[in-house]
C-alpha cells in the first residue's frame, strides 16, 4: 500500500506554514443556532469577525450609533472587528448559521494570495476597518455554500482539513471583496446613492435608465453620472449590467435555462445584446452548464 502523503510534500517551503496551521485558531464558533421569538444577545464587541447566515425567520442588529438593521431570511451579516451590537431574533424566531474567527485568518489568507497586478490584491486590512461596520450580504449563495463548506470541515476533521479551511478562507475573502466592489454602499454614504443603488439592486430584472434611477434618488441624471464615477467607478448602466452578469453567471452554473431565458431573466431586452455584454464582461459568450 502507497504512503500517504504528507502535507509537507503538497507545496513547495510548507513546513513552516503547516507548522503555524497547527498553532492557528481556525475558528472560535461555528454552529447552526436557534433564538426563540424576540430574543436578545448583548450588547457587546469582540475581535472577531462575526458572519451570521439568517436561515430561517428574521433578526435585527442594534448599532451603538443607534442604527438598527434588520435582516430577512437568506441574508448574511458580517460583523466587523470591534464593533459594538445587540442582537435581537425577530417575532417568528431565528435560526442562524454562525461562523466567528480571527481578524488574523484573512490576514494570512490574503498574503498567500498571488495577484496578476497590484490593483487586484485583496486588503484584509481595508475590509477590517471600523468604517465598514456591519456589512449585508443578499442573495449571494455562493459566499453562503463557502461558510458552510468552512463549517462542515471544522466539524469533521478530516486529513488536511485545515489546509482546506484555510483555502476556504482565501476564498470567501476573494468573495466578500467582489461583493463589495459591485454592490456594498457603506454607512454615511450619500442618500441619494444609496437610494439609486438599492434601485438597481431591486429592479435589475427590468427595463431601466439612468433616467428612472435619477428620479427614484431624486437627483438629476447628471448629478447620477457625477456620484457613480466617484464613489463607484462606474456609470450607472455599467453598474447595472456588471450586476445582472453575476446574476446571470450563476443562473448559467446552477440551474438548466437556456441562454435566451436568462437573458430576460436578467432584464436584457434581447439574447443578443445580452451576449454582446456578457463577453465584454467575461471575454467569452454564455453557455449553459451541460
Amino acid at each position: 500500500m502507497a504512503n500517504p502523503i504528507k502535507p509537507s510534500t503538497l507545496y513547495d517551503g510548507t513546513e513552516e506554514f503547516y507548522r503555524t496551521l497547527k498553532e492557528t485558531r481556525l475558528a472560535d464558533v461555528f454552529r447552526f443556532i436557534s433564538f426563540i421569538p424576540k430574543e436578545t444577545y448583548g450588547p457587546h464587541a469582540h475581535q472577531r469577525i462575526e458572519i451570521n447566515y439568517v436561515k430561517k425567520g428574521s433578526a435585527a442588529l442594534h448599532l451603538e450609533n443607534g442604527n438598527l438593521m434588520r435582516f430577512k431570511e437568506k441574508e448574511l451579516m458580517v460583523i466587523t472587528p470591534n464593533v459594538p451590537h445587540k442582537f435581537e431574533a425577530g417575532p417568528s424566531g431565528a435560526t442562524l448559521m454562525q461562523l466567528e474567527f480571527l481578524p488574523d485568518m484573512f490576514i494570512r489568507s490574503a498574503s498567500l494570495i498571488k495577484p496578476e497586478t497590484q490593483k487586484e490584491q485583496p486588503s484584509a486590512e481595508t475590509l477590517l476597518t471600523e468604517g465598514n461596520g456591519v456589512i449585508r450580504i443578499t442573495d449571494n449563495p455562493s459566499i453562503t455554500a463557502t461558510i458552510q463548506n468552512i463549517i462542515d470541515e471544522l466539524r469533521a476533521k478530516r486529513n488536511y482539513y485545515r489546509f482546506m479551511v484555510i483555502s476556504r478562507y482565501m476564498e470567501l475573502l476573494i468573495q466578500i471583496f467582489r461583493h463589495m466592489r459591485d454592490n456594498y454602499i457603506p454607512e454615511g454614504t450619500n442618500p441619494a446613492l444609496q437610494k439609486a443603488v438599492r434601485y438597481i439592486q431591486l429592479n435589475y430584472q427590468s427595463p431601466v435608465s439612468s433616467a428612472d434611477i435619477a428620479a427614484h434618488a431624486g437627483i438629476s441624471e447628471r448629478y447620477l453620472r457625477k456620484m457613480f464615477a466617484l464613489r463607484l467607478n462606474s456609470s450607472p448602466i455599467e453598474y447595472l449590467n456588471r450586476l445582472r452578469i453575476e446574476k446571470a453567471m450563476r443562473l448559467l452554473e446552477n440551474t438548466g435555462l437556456s441562454v435566451k431565458e436568462i437573458s430576460f431573466r436578467c432584464g436584457f431586452n434581447s439574447p443578443q445584446y445580452f451576449s454582446r455584454v456578457f463577453r465584454q464582461h467575461t471575454g467569452s459568450l454564455p453557455r449553459t452548464k451541460r
